[in-house]
């Protein structure tokens, strides 16, 4: 079960080329880019922000925790795997054996609650990460509202073009300059018509990346809190374990060894419960593929 959740999270987290956190935003700051792309023809500020999108969604999926978490989980994953072999097909859990996997199970549980301890961190960079990408999705709204204002300009440019030349007894060279005026602007038109249908199609796409980050957000949310609740149930497990060995101890004194033997039987059962609660938790864990 676990194997599944660590690939499906790598996938989701680490997909992207692995940059450290903030290493594309060193270089410039997201309102200088949208500083410098305001400032810009349509087809290079087009060009810098779907640069700076690429970029900041890479960043999205390379915090520098994931490495770190994903170390963790396939350290428990294979300690869980020891302790399944040190029960499975026993007849009689010993003393020792007990004491053991209640150690093995009390650190298990301390690894899940150390990786959950770091979401606010993973959680601080990345909402930090997805201002940047909103703020991109606003300045692609500036240059769609300045590019739609300029065609509204144009286009009424070239009405009161027409109906001055209707209107008004001009000389052949006057109209033959208000002629090419007007075919400057039909050229600008037909320029800027093809910038709103780019940007609009930009916005689409951004709008996309904002939803799919959102519900990974959702998922990762999810996540941290399987690891949370993990490092409960397994401490939870661990202390009933130690609870067992304290109690063969305190019985062993008055020779209560088959009220021992029974309480050794329902350690055995509540190890399969346990397993089933873990296998539980996972199971509301699904992340979706990344970017």
């Amino acid at each position: 079960m676990w194997k599944m959740c660590v690939s499906l999270l790598a996938v989701a987290l680490l997909s992207a080329p692995v940059l450290a956190q903030g290493a594309w935003a060193a270089d410039e700051d997201i309102g200088i880019i949208r500083e410098k792309a305001g400032t810009l023809p349509h087809d290079e500020a087009l060009k810098l922000l779907g640069e700076t999108l690429g970029k900041s969604i890479e960043a999205t999926q390379a915090d520098p925790s994931i490495p770190d978490i994903l170390d963790a989980l396939e350290a428990n994953i294979e300690a869980t795997r020891q302790i399944r072999e040190m029960v499975s097909g026993a007849g009689t859990v010993t003393e020792e054996q007990i004491a053991e996997v209640a150690s093995r199970i009390s650190t298990i549980a301390k690894s899940f609650d150390q990786i959950a301890r770091l979401a606010p961190e993973v959680f601080e960079r990345r909402y930090a990460e997805l201002s940047d990408i909103d703020a991109i999705g606003q300045e692609v709204g500036f240059r769609i509202a300045d590019a739609n204002a300029r065609l509204a300009s144009l286009r009424q440019g070239n009405e009161e073009i027409d109906s001055y030349v209707r209107s008004e007894t001009l000389s052949h060279s006057e109209i033959e300059k208000l002629r090419l005026t007007r075919q400057a602007n039909d050229a600008e038109i037909h320029s800027l018509e093809a910038a709103v249908a780019a940007w609009g199609y930009f916005s689409e796409r951004h709008a996309d990346v904002m939803k799919r980050l959102g519900d990974q957000s959702e998922n990762l949310d999810i996540f941290f809190h399987a690891l949370k609740e993990n490092a409960r149930v397994y401490g939870a497990a661990a202390s009933t374990l130690n609870m067992a060995s304290s109690l063969e101890t305190a019985l062993s004194d008055l020779g209560s060894v088959e009220n021992l033997d029974s309480l050794r039987s329902e350690m055995v059962r509540s190890w399969t419960d346990l397993m089933k609660i873990v296998d539980e938790v996972n199971d509301g864990l699904r992340l979706q593929p990344g970017m």
